[in-house]
């Protein structure tokens, strides 16, 4: 009897552990949506943050409470946001209603944030926690965990690949399906804490001992070394011939794909935050709150906006507006041409991690443990030209 009884106390113990391991109540799109996703930590492999179109005054749609304050940014695919909190779980929040989808326990602590491939949550832990742990998001299956070696940055998912690297320099391509690794290099020296950028064939590293890094992303062989004169602030964007690398004294590299500098732009201040792109124009903000667009053609500056109020996480580009949250949880929407702000929202929380896009809305969390969905009184462009 001793025996069956412990039998059953260890099954009843195993079911309530694996229980606590949560699922999604989240399924794949159906055929024909072709929603883009906000896959890693600034919307996809280049880094560009931007996504969206149009304008308009900006609308709270919908909150929803972690009850733990969130450090980390959101990612968003097939309908859903997934939020990364530091209890160790992610949590699942339909992007139209907020209704909450469940919740996954991951075992590590998922401060560097999330990533997502076609139905794969991808995370690397921190402290105590160096893991980098894949799963299937659609059933919540564990699916394979590699060991890491401090890691400062989240993982990208480019195709069939998960790239990852570690703030001591090693950079890792990894079949994201089975956790085969495809092969592994270190850089010599190189402190690496933020994402790798990818695009046709290249990875692009922004190592903070100063250096610019490209790999080819089929073997990482090293291609070229770029030097800068300051440390990265941000992750490398990666735009049809060029490599943008935002750095913090505010000088931002635009680096050809063989490896030379065409041009700097000079910020008007210190950096401390990545970048956000489009076509011929960066755009940032300083550490002071000054947010700034830059001529990627001739190098300068086009126009600059003055908060008065510090910025810690990056712009993302919604549309024809520059989206800023100040560390204060204040949003500011600023029209892409002239810097002029359109419209503002009091978040009434301080935020640090940056703001996603994703179905043309914007959500925001917050160091209270809000996840909040905006939108827009959409403008169409011929009311914005003022034509009829």
């Amino acid at each position: 009897m001793k025996l069956v009884r412990v039998i059953v106390f260890v099954v009843v113990v195993s079911l309530a552990i694996s229980s606590c391991a949560g699922r999604f109540n989240v399924s794949a799109r159906e055929a024909g949506e072709t929603v883009r996703p906000w896959a890693v930590v600034r919307g996809d492999c280049a880094g560009l943050a931007y996504s969206g179109e149009g304008s308009g005054k900006a609308e709270i749609m919908w909150y929803s409470n972690t009850k733990i304050p969130i450090i980390a940014g959101p990612v968003a695919g097939d309908g859903v946001i997934f939020v990364p909190v530091p209890n160790r779980r992610v949590i699942a929040f339909d992007a139209e209603s907020g209704k909450r989808l469940g919740r996954l326990w991951i075992e590590v602590l998922p401060n560097n944030g999330l990533a997502l491939g076609d139905g794969l949550l991808a995370l690397s832990g921190r402290s105590d926690f160096n893991r980098l742990r894949v799963y299937d998001y659609r059933s919540g299956d564990f699916l394979w965990e590699n060991t890491s070696d401090r890691a400062f940055a989240a993982p990208i998912f480019c195709g069939d690949a998960l790239y990852y690297t570690t703030a001591k320099g090693a950079v890792f391509s990894i079949d994201a399906r089975t956790g085969e690794r495809n092969w592994r290099t270190e850089i010599s020296g190189a402190v690496i804490e933020y994402e790798p950028a990818f695009r046709d064939s290249l990875l692009y590293i922004a190592d903070s001992n100063k250096r610019l890094v490209a790999m080819t992303a089929d073997s990482g062989a090293v291609r070229w070394t770029v030097n800068l004169a300051s440390p990265p602030c941000g992750q490398p964007v990666v735009i049809p011939d060029h490599v943008i690398v935002p750095t913090s004294s505010g000088k931002i590299y635009a680096v050809l794909l063989d490896g030379s500098i065409r041009l700097t732009i000079d910020s008007p201040g210190e950096m401390g935050a990545g970048i956000a792109c489009s076509g011929p124009t960066v755009f940032g903000v300083t550490t002071q709150g000054v947010v700034f667009a830059g001529d990627l053609g001739q190098g300068g500056i086009y126009w600059q906006t003055n908060l008065n109020t510090p910025v810690i996480a990056p712009p993302v580009l919604w549309g024809k507006q520059v989206a800023v949250v100040t560390a204060e949880g204040e949003l500011k929407l600023l029209y892409y041409s002239d810097g002029a702000v359109e419209s503002d929202i009091d978040l009434g929380s301080p935020v640090s991690a940056p703001p996603i896009i994703y179905n043309n809305k914007l959500y925001i969390a917050t160091e209270k443990g809000e996840l909040i969905a905006i939108t827009r009184n959409y403008k169409k462009a011929e009311e914005e030209d003022g034509s009829n």
